[in-house]
């Protein structure tokens, strides 16, 4: 069974330390400093959040840092355990974040994936983002990566739409 918990050091430092494969590559083309990520997040967070199995222990992290006053940097990252979390993962983000973001004063929120990462396009469609560019050679090897946005007035926009469409 898998439960949502406020993510802290230690929960962080474990989901490292078993990322799977992809994440790893993804982090590492972003020069990201493992060592030093889970007191980064923890400072920097406006919330963060951990996927944890009973059984298993932690096997996602997730949530969101204050780039700049009114928009976010989203993120995410787990083990190969990260499948069986994906469901409530997207529903935490549908239930809690996107009213949270909608209620506070973030208009945006902005995202960044290795541009091969398919599974990263379908997550972030299921949870209203949008991919805005490709950055050419953005990673520390040349890699490129999809910019990926979320826009409270692009969302309540479609949520107005959708309801209409229901009547």
């Amino acid at each position: 069974m898998i439960d949502v918990a406020a993510a802290d050091r230690g929960m962080i430092r474990f989901v490292l330390d078993h990322l799977r494969e992809l994440d790893a590559v993804e982090m590492a083309a972003c020069d990201v400093d493992f060592a030093r990520m889970p007191d980064q997040i923890m400072r920097a967070r406006v919330f963060a959040f951990c996927a944890y199995d009973f059984n298993d222990g932690p096997v996602a992290i997730w949530g969101m840092i204050q780039r700049r006053n009114h928009v976010g940097a989203g993120f995410a990252f787990g083990t190969d355990g990260w499948g069986k979390a994906a469901t409530t993962i997207v529903r935490n983000i549908r239930r809690f974040v996107v009213p949270f973001l909608l209620e506070s004063d973030y208009h945006r929120v902005e995202a960044l994936a290795l541009a091969q990462r398919t599974d990263v396009g379908r997550f972030m469609e299921l949870i209203g983002a949008q991919p805005e560019a490709v950055l050419r050679g953005y990673g520390v090897n040349g890699e490129d990566f999809i910019s990926y946005r979320w826009l409270a007035d692009e969302h309540r926009r479609t949520r107005t739409e959708e309801r209409h469409a229901t009547h």
